[in-house]
C-alpha cells in the first residue's frame, strides 16, 4: 500500500478545484479574524477560528500532496497553538507574520492553479513563524490505539487506503491489523499531537461512530521535530472522495449524520460562473422573445408571469454580498496607515447588501482607490489630529445600502476635508476656468479632472493626478454616479451609486419624434402632462417646471414634448419632456461600448418586441446637464 496521499487518491485533479475554493474561503476568514484581533486582549474564539481554518488547509493540502503548503501551515499552526494556550502573548509582530504567511499561501495556491507563473519563496514566511513559535517547546505526541469494528460490512477499499495513507502522512502510523470483512476489525496505532476528538472526526467519515474505540498507549515516542505532521480535521478532499462512495448501508448513512459538517452550507453546491452567465444570457433572450410575442399576439399573462419569476430567480443566483469587496479594506487600511505613519480605524456596515456579481468585479478597483485616498489625502497624522482636538486615530467608514434599483456606497473619513482654496489655486495654475462664486459642489468636481492633484509631492501612494478621473469614468461606464461632499476640518464623503444589475432592468419606454427611448424605471418618480404656460424661464438656467413646492430644470430631447417625466439621480431631479408614454416592461441591457461606441447621455441599448433597437437614457447625465436647458437630439442606431 502506498503512503503517498496523492497516489492513494489516484487522479486528484478532480479535488484540486474543491481545495482551491475552500482554501480561498479559509484564508479570507483567517485574514478577517486576524485584523479584528486586539493584541492586548485577543478573543479566544477568534484564535480558535483561525486555528481551525489553518487546520483545514493543512489537512487538505496533505491529502493532495502539496508539501510546501503543509510545511508552512504546520509552523503557522504551532504559533497559533501557543497563542491559544496563552503560552505566548499576542503582539503586532505575530499578527504581521501570520498575515504575511497567509499571503504566501495564497500565492502558492495561485501557482498551483496556474494563474501565477512562478512558485513563491515560502522560506522567509516560514522562518518568521518558526522564530516566533520557538519561544516554547511544542507538546510531545501521544500514541493512540484504534479499533474499528466489528464491521457490519467491508469498508470501501479505496476509502480505507486513502484514510490510512492520510493518517500516515499527518502523524506516525504504527502497527496495523486489517480484517476488512463483515464481522471483522481494523486495528492500528497512531502517534500524533492533535486531539482525540479530531481523530474521531476523521474516522467517523469511514465507519459508524459507535464502532470506533480509541485507547491511549502508555509509552510515547520521542518528540517530533518541526518538520513532522499532525492530524487535522477532515480535509475537503477526503470528504469529496467519501461523497463518491457507492456503499449505501444504513450504518454508513448514520455515520454521515454523525460526522462533522464540511465548511459552508451542506445544502449548497458550487456552480461555475460560466454556467450562471450562460443561464442569465438565455433568460435575457427569453425576455426579448416574450416581448416579441406580446407585440405580435397581445398580452400573454401566464408567459409574462413565468418569465418574470424565472428572471428574478436567475438574477438572484448572480447576487453576492458586497462583503466580498469590503473584506479586503481592513488589510489595505492597516498596511497603508502603517506605511504613512498614521493611525486609522475602519468601520463597515451594510456588508450583506447584495449586488450583481458582474458589478462587484467592476466596482472593486474604484472603491479601493477611494479608500486609499481617504487614508492618504484625507487623514491627518496623529499629532495633527490631537492638535486639532480630534482623537489620535482617524476613522474611515464604508457603508452600503439599496435604494430602489441602485446600490449606494459611501466612503467617509473624519480627516482634514478638501481644501477649497488649494483646489482653486491648483486649477488656476493649470489654466482651468472656474466661475467666480462657484459653489463647493462645482469646485469639488475639479478633483475628477484628469491629471488634477493637490498633493505637494509625488509618492508611491499618490500625487500623480491619476485616479479620481478614472474612478468617475469607471463608475459612469456602469451607469452610475460619483458625488463628493466635504467640510474643512471635518472630513470628506464620496457617494457612489450604481445599478443593482447590468443584465435586465424594469423600464419605462417613451417616444420622442417617432423614436423609442428607454428610462430605467427605478429613476422615474412620476409623469404628467404639462401646458406651455406652466414652464418658467430663469436667466442662465433655461426653463423650469414647478412640481408642488420644487422648481425642476427642464430637459428637452426634441422640438416638442408636452409630457414631463420626472427623473432623479444622486445629484437631484429634472423634468424630461417627451412626446408620449409608450409603456412599461423588462428590457435586456446591451452594452453600447461593446457593440458600437460610448455616447454621452446613453447608458446602453436594448432590443424591443418588434426587433428594433431602442436606446437607454443615462438619467445621471440628463439631471446634471448644465447650460442650455434644451438637450441636443440624441442619436439613433440604424
Amino acid at each position: 500500500m502506498s503512503a503517498n496521499p496523492a497516489k492513494a487518491l489516484g487522479d486528484a485533479s478532480a479535488f484540486h478545484a474543491i481545495f482551491f475554493e475552500e482554501a480561498d474561503e479559509h484564508l479570507a476568514s483567517v485574514e478577517s479574524l486576524l485584523l479584528r484581533l486586539d493584541p492586548g486582549a485577543p478573543d479566544a474564539e477568534a484564535l480558535n477560528g483561525i486555528f481551525r481554518a489553518v487546520h483545514s488547509i493543512k489537512g487538505s493540502a496533505g491529502m493532495l500532496g502539496f508539501a510546501e503548503i503543509v510545511s508552512l501551515t504546520h509552523v503557522f499552526e504551532n504559533l497559533l497553538d501557543l497563542l491559544r494556550k496563552g503560552e505566548r502573548a499576542l503582539a503586532r509582530p505575530e499578527v504581521d507574520a501570520m498575515l504575511r504567511a497567509g499571503d504566501v499561501v495564497k500565492s502558492q495556491i495561485a501557482f498551483r492553479r496556474g494563474s501565477l507563473p512562478q512558485a513563491p519563496d515560502m522560506r522567509g514566511a516560514e522562518a518568521d513563524l518558526r522564530e516566533l513559535a520557538n519561544a516554547s517547546t511544542p507538546a510531545a505526541p501521544r500514541k493512540f490505539s484504534v479499533r474499528l469494528g466489528p464491521l457490519a460490512s467491508p469498508i470501501d477499499a479505496a476509502e480505507l487506503e486513502m484514510m490510512l495513507a492520510g493518517l500516515a502522512d499527518m502523524g506516525e502510523l504504527g502497527e496495523r491489523a486489517i480484517d476488512n470483512i463483515a464481522g471483522g476489525e481494523v486495528r492500528f496505532e497512531l502517534s500524533l499531537t492533535g486531539a482525540e476528538a479530531d481523530l474521531r472526526s476523521v474516522l467517523a467519515l469511514v465507519v459508524d461512530p459507535t464502532l470506533i474505540t480509541i485507547g491511549k498507549v502508555a509509552e510515547a515516542k520521542p518528540p517530533v521535530n518541526d518538520e513532522s505532521l499532525e492530524l487535522f480535521e477532515a480535509p475537503a478532499a477526503f470528504r469529496a472522495r467519501r461523497g463518491e462512495s457507492r456503499r449505501k448501508s444504513e450504518g454508513r448513512r448514520e455515520a454521515d449524520r454523525s460526522a462533522p459538517a464540511p465548511q459552508g452550507d451542506a445544502s449548497s453546491i458550487r456552480v461555475s460562473v460560466e454556467k450562471i452567465d450562460r443561464l442569465v444570457n438565455l433568460v435575457g433572450e427569453l425576455v426579448i422573445t416574450e416581448a416579441m410575442l406580446a407585440q405580435e399576439h397581445g398580452s400573454l399573462p401566464d408567459l409574462s408571469r413565468h418569465t418574470r419569476d424565472l428572471q428574478e430567480a436567475v438574477m438572484a443566483i448572480r447576487m453576492v454580498p458586497i462583503s466580498a469587496v469590503f473584506s479586503r479594506f481592513p488589510r489595505l487600511v492597516r498596511e497603508l496607515a502603517q506605511r504613512l505613519g498614521k493611525e486609522v480605524e475602519i468601520k463597515t456596515s451594510g456588508e450583506g447588501t447584495e449586488l450583481d456579481r458582474g458589478m462587484i468585479e467592476k466596482i472593486t478597483d474604484p472603491l479601493t482607490h477611494l479608500v486609499r485616498n481617504a487614508v492618504d489625502h484625507g487623514m491627518e497624522a496623529p499629532e495633527a489630529r490631537i492638535a486639532a482636538g480630534k482623537p489620535r486615530a482617524g476613522t474611515v467608514s464604508i457603508t452600503a445600502s439599496q435604494r430602489g434599483g441602485s446600490i449606494v456606497i459611501e466612503v467617509r473619513d473624519d480627516g482634514r476635508g478638501l481644501d477649497r482654496n488649494r483646489i482653486l489655486a491648483r486649477a488656476a495654475e493649470r489654466g482651468m476656468n472656474v466661475p467666480e462664486g462657484a459653489s463647493d459642489r462645482e469646485v469639488w468636481q475639479l478633483v475628477f479632472e484628469a491629471g488634477f492633484s493637490t498633493a505637494e509631492a509625488v509618492t508611491e501612494v499618490s500625487g500623480r493626478g491619476v485616479g479620481m478621473d478614472v474612478v468617475r469614468r469607471n463608475i459612469q461606464s456602469l451607469g452610475g454616479t460619483v458625488e463628493l461632499a466635504s467640510t474643512a476640518g471635518a472630513g470628506t464623503t464620496v457617494t457612489v451609486s450604481v445599478p443593482l444589475t447590468l443584465a435586465i432592468i424594469e423600464a419605462m419606454t417613451v417616444g420622442v419624434a417617432g423614436k423609442t427611448y428607454v428610462l430605467p424605471l427605478a429613476s422615474v418618480v412620476e409623469s404628467r402632462r404639462v401646458g406651455r404656460d406652466e414652464l418658467r424661464g430663469i436667466a442662465g438656467h433655461g426653463s423650469t417646471l414647478r412640481v408642488r413646492d420644487d422648481y425642476l430644470p427642464v430637459r428637452r430631447m426634441g422640438e416638442s414634448g408636452e409630457i414631463a417625466v420626472i427623473v432623479e439621480s444622486e445629484s437631484g431631479r429634472a423634468a424630461l419632456m417627451v412626446d408620449e408614454l409608450i409603456g412599461q416592461q423588462q428590457v435586456v441591457v446591451k452594452s453600447l461600448e461593446s457593440n458600437f461606441r460610448r455616447i454621452p447621455g446613453l447608458s446602453g441599448a436594448t432590443i424591443m418586441g418588434d426587433g428594433s433597437v431602442a436606446l437607454i437614457l443615462d438619467v445621471a447625465h440628463i439631471v446634471s446637464h448644465q447650460g442650455d436647458a434644451k438637450c441636443k437630439p440624441l442619436p439613433t442606431l440604424q
